[in-house]
């Protein structure tokens, strides 16, 4: 996570991790997965969990509402000498096999993610744990192998031993500092760094009881460069790994087209799985604490999304097909980050732990307004987002597919008031295809679909577009669905973008949806992954 950060990539020239990896045995269900780890320091400040009105184990909410995942980020010792807890979960060994142990109880696999430090690591800050700081770069690498491999072996004892495994977080700029940073030293850094790695693997396939998947996490999910920066160096050093873990918030990242372009191209230089292990967004731009927010206006422009329950809601469901899109099916699923982090009752730090950091700053929380729970504790809409990849599309031929190149795509009626107009599916991105509106005269078209035998309920329209931003009109459109036609202009972006028509209340068990465009000669628009899914 970024706690006190946004990301200090734009200093560091990002450089390359190794291995062609295991084998993830193809996932049997999209990972929906949650960070818990403040949950247990939550719950003894006073924190209790409602839905619909009723209290009730968090964990249980989370699972009833899609959840099958959780991440436990473990900290080697945070506490100072004195005995005082850094605080923000204080996750020490001890703290992270109860909660293991809780969510294994509920049914939910779990992802343990190794900090490798006694508090908060990032881009920005890799502290070495206070034990380790006077041992040479040999005996860290043992040492890395020996603490990995305890800690394995402790939970395997408890019958907890984990789903997943993480080594390192967010690891653009190395782990170990100093010995194990990534820039800015001797031309030996990813050799040292993929030692480390190499050491933390190789405790995970001496412990595991079966082949559990190995993450290597990175941040700046948007930035296809510097991933592959990292990756090329490290798969160069044969490190053996499964899956990339991104940290990806919008209003931080990039858009989700950049977030896209990133997750491909890791499928398929890599050949590996993506897992977005971080995400967040907010549902209220209101602070509930002393502490500034992470999450503020500024963001709320970035991100593209109202800082609303609706908005983060259409945030995470937007990503989710996003993540479902990414080439080979190597899209395993997301985490949210601490979704149960309402309020500021738990301290991003203690004093203690800001020592640690070498900061001074107030204490409190900057994430409580994007938790899935208001600052009451009563779950949000988002809450049902975890659900989302479980929904049927009932747009057919819904990415221009079906037939290859054509002009008349399969399950989509065509209306123009022109024969020049070109409207047609192209190949783009190498293998995908999208379609296209287009001619050298004035036109006004339309392509659509009437869809029937629909449950009636709460349903969410969205599509892929990009085109001429001077186009006379561009629109996606729902209608005849028992309410009044909706629609979203489509005209705004000439790089690829997410559009959402959201609440749609099917009442009649059927709809149109459609595409139209109103356009002077040589202008565009090219459209791609249409998406009607009923949400409630």
């Amino acid at each position: 996570m970024k706690i006190l950060k946004k990301i200090f990539l734009t200093t560091v020239a990002l450089i390359g991790l190794a291995a062609l990896g295991n084998t993830v045995t193809k996932a049997d269900e999209f990972i929906n997965g949650a960070d818990i780890s403040i949950l247990d320091e939550m719950e003894q400040s006073g924190a209790i969990y409602k839905s619909n009105g009723t209290q009730k184990d968090p964990l249980t909410i989370l699972k009833e509402n899609g959840v099958n995942y959780v991440r436990l980020r473990l900290w080697v010792d945070p506490y100072d000498a004195n005995g005082n807890a850094y605080g923000a979960g204080t996750n020490d060994l001890n703290r992270t096999l109860k909660l293991a142990k809780r969510a294994k109880d509920k049914g939910l696999k779990v992802l343990l993610d190794f900090h490798y430090s006694d508090f908060w690591v990032d881009p920005g800050k890799q502290n070495l744990p206070k034990a380790w700081q006077n041992q040479s770069f040999e005996q860290l690498n043992s040492t890395v192998y020996s603490y990995t491999a305890d800690v394995l072996n402790q939970m395997k004892s408890q019958g907890i031993y984990p789903d997943m495994v993480q080594i390192g977080n967010e690891l653009n700029s190395g782990m170990l500092w100093p010995y194990g940073k990534s820039w800015g030293g001797d031309g030996q850094e990813f050799t040292r760094l993929a030692n480390f790695l190499k050491s933390g693997v190789q405790a995970v396939k001496d412990t595991q009881t079966s082949n559990t998947p190995i993450m290597l996490h990175l941040a700046d999910g948007g930035d296809k460069s510097a991933f592959q920066w990292w990756l090329d160096e490290i798969t160069n050093q044969s490190v053996d790994f499964d899956i990339v873990g991104i940290s990806y918030y919008p209003y931080w990242h990039g858009t989700l087209a950049e977030l896209s372009e990133n997750m491909d191209n890791i499928s398929e230089r890599y050949n590996k799985k993506v897992v977005v292990v971080e995400t967040a967004y907010a549902n209220t731009l209101d602070n509930a604490d002393q502490k500034t927010n992470a999450f503020t206006a500024t963001e709320e422009t970035a991100g593209g999304y109202k800082a609303s329950q609706d908005g983060q809601y259409e945030f995470l469901t937007d990503l989710v097909d996003k993540i479902k899109d990414v080439k080979n099916n190597n899209g395993l699923g997301f985490f949210y980050w601490e979704p149960l982090w309402y309020n500021g009752n738990v301290s991003w730090a203690t004093q203690a732990g800001m020592s640690y950091l070498g900061v001074s700053d107030v204490t409190g929380n900057e994430w409580e307004n994007q938790a899935v729970f208001d600052f009451s504790g009563n779950a949000l809409r988002a809450v049902k987002a975890f659900n989302y990849a479980n929904l049927t599309n009932v747009v057919a031929n819904n990415s221009f597919e079906w037939n290859g190149y054509t002009e008349t795509p399969s399950s989509w009626n065509k209306w123009t008031n022109s024969q020049n107009v070109g409207i047609k599916t192209e190949v783009y991105d190498d293998t995908r295809y999208k379609l296209t509106f287009w001619s050298d005269t004035a036109f006004e078209s339309s392509i659509y679909q009437m869809i029937s035998n629909l449950g009636s309920g709460t349903y969410k329209l969205s599509i892929d577009a990009m085109g001429d931003t001077s186009l006379e009109t561009a629109q996606l459109y729902i209608k005849n669905y028992g309410g009044s036609e909706q629609n979203i202009s489509l005209k705004d972006s000439s790089t690829w973008k997410t559009y959402t028509i959201d609440n749609i209340q099917i009442t009649n068990g059927q709809c149109e949806i459609g595409i139209y465009v109103n356009a002077s000669a040589n202008k565009w628009l090219n459209i791609d992954n249409v998406r009607l899914v009923k949400v409630d």
